[in-house]
C-alpha cells in the first residue's frame, strides 16, 4: 500500500529508529537491515542487497546508523554500514562502508571528507 500511495517500498520487518525524515518518497526503496534514529533519506534512494535476496536476509543489506543523510538518487548496496552522522552525496553508488561523520560521493562512492576528531 505504501508503494501505491507514496511510491515508497518498505519491508514489513525493517527496523526503523525514530525521527526518520523522507522529504519526498517517490521512487525510494528502503531494503536495509536497519535504519537508526534521526536519519534523512531523499527521493529515489535505494537501500538493498547487491545480489538477489528474495528471503530478505539482513546480513546482505545495509545498516544505516543514527543521523546519516542520504542524498537524492543514491544507491547503497550490500552488507555495508553507513556510520553515524555520515553524508552520502546525490547519485552516489555506495558499495563499501562509510565511516562515522564522513562524506562519500561518486560512482563508486569514495570518501572525500572524514570527521575531524575534536580536541
Amino acid at each position: 500500500m505504501n508503494f501505491q500511495l507514496f511510491g515508497l517500498e518498505v519491508p514489513a520487518s525493517l527496523s526503523i529508529g525514530g525521527g526518520l525524515v523522507l522529504p519526498h518518497t517517490i521512487g525510494t526503496v528502503l531494503g536495509a537491515a536497519s535504519i537508526g534514529e534521526g536519519v534523512t533519506i531523499f527521493h529515489q534512494v535505494t537501500l538493498g542487497a547487491s545480489v538477489a535476496d528474495f528471503q530478505y536476509d539482513p546480513g546482505k543489506r545495509p545498516v544505516v546508523e543514527d543521523g546519516a543523510t542520504i542524498g537524492v538518487g543514491a544507491k547503497v548496496l550490500g552488507p555495508v554500514t553507513l556510520g553515524r552522522g555520515c553524508t552520502i552525496g546525490a547519485n552516489a553508488v555506495v558499495l563499501a562502508s562509510v565511516p562515522p561523520g564522513a562524506t562519500a560521493v561518486g560512482i563508486p562512492a569514495r570518501i572525500i571528507q572524514s570527521e575531524v576528531p575534536s580536541a
